[in-house]
């Protein structure tokens, strides 16, 4: 078999597990297990290792827990749109050197969780997840809470905030953030011709140079727990998110954003302007020649990108 093969198998069976997250002991690390830690590249060297599903609203969603020996807090960590945990090893491994626990999910429709693939009715869905899965991990840990969000990660950060007005956590950073996609009234126009042929319920994905890390870029158009198309669900949920959350009342909650000035997957300059408006505490910096994709970009900006976080956390 080759190991194209293996690892789609791997991947298989990783989503079909039935154990559920143990938040105080590590998960017993099966040849399953290994190579997907090894595909995706992670080293896990004194760090505890937590992999398990949790069930929330009839949806099984995989969760990840990466616990250093020494730990200071707990970073809550979401990834963008048509990513998953596995595209979080740099963020990570840099948060557990720094002796931060990380506990992170594959969104409902991406990586290892069910759901229809890159798809959500409502983007409100994200944001329950988050809440219940936040509910549940306070219960199970203590110490200090953090939230990092990256693009619709980001999004679903934003909405938590601006709706949980005296939430839990210490620090929050949102990197690339999400509220509106680049060509923005393009792509609203686009929604609309589309919609009115009924038998078409997707658009065909172009990968972009998200990234000038050409490696990165080579990988992700490999790997097997991409989607070669975009569901026109969830364009059209994002649009009735975008007019959503303009009602929300502005807040003093401390925000620190970090956006690349390259970025072309969203509308970054609309975007800034909103956060300034939403978010009077917020500390912006824009990273020279920073594409979308911050975690993954070229090693001189990502760890620009990664110091950053840290002397925020720290700060």
């Amino acid at each position: 078999m080759d190991k194209n093969a293996e690892i789609k198998n791997v991947l298989e069976r990783l989503s079909n597990w039935q154990q559920e997250l143990n938040f105080n002991e590590p998960v017993e690390k099966d040849t399953d297990i290994n190579q997907y830690l090894d595909y995706y590249g992670f080293d896990l060297k004194n760090v505890h290792f937590h992999f398990g599903m949790v069930e929330i609203d009839k949806t099984k969603v995989i969760v990840q827990i990466f616990k250093p020996i020494h730990s200071k807090g707990t970073v809550f960590l979401l990834h963008g749109y048509l990513s998953h945990v596995g595209h979080l090893k740099h963020i990570i491994q840099y948060l557990n050197d720094n002796e931060y626990t990380v506990i992170s999910y594959d969104l409902q429709g991406h990586g290892l969780s069910e759901g229809r693939p890159a798809s959500i009715k409502n983007f409100a869905d994200y944001v329950v997840t988050m809440e219940k899965l936040l509910n549940i991990a306070q219960e199970k840990m203590t110490g200090t809470f953090y939230l990092i969000g990256h693009s619709t990660g980001a999004a679903i950060a934003i909405d938590y905030i601006l709706r949980h007005r005296d939430h839990l956590f210490k620090k929050v950073i949102l990197v690339a953030p999400l509220i509106r996609s680049n060509h923005w009234h393009l792509s609203k126009f686009g929604l609309g011709m589309v919609r009115t042929l009924p038998f078409l319920t997707d658009v065909k994905r172009h990968y972009r140079k998200n990234s000038s890390n050409i490696s990165y870029l080579n990988f992700t158009s490999k790997d097997p727990l991409q989607t070669n198309a975009i569901p026109l669900d969830w364009i059209g949920a994002l649009v009735r998110w975008n007019k959503q959350i303009q009602k929300y009342r502005p807040t003093n909650s401390t925000t620190y954003i970090i956006q690349g000035n390259k970025d072309k997957t969203v509308d970054w300059k609309y975007n800034l302007e909103f956060m300034k408006n939403k978010f009077s505490h917020s500390q912006i910096v824009l990273v020279d020649n920073g594409r979308h994709e911050l975690f993954n970009e070229a090693q001189q900006i990502r760890e620009i990108v990664l110091t950053k976080i840290k002397q925020y956390l720290e700060k």
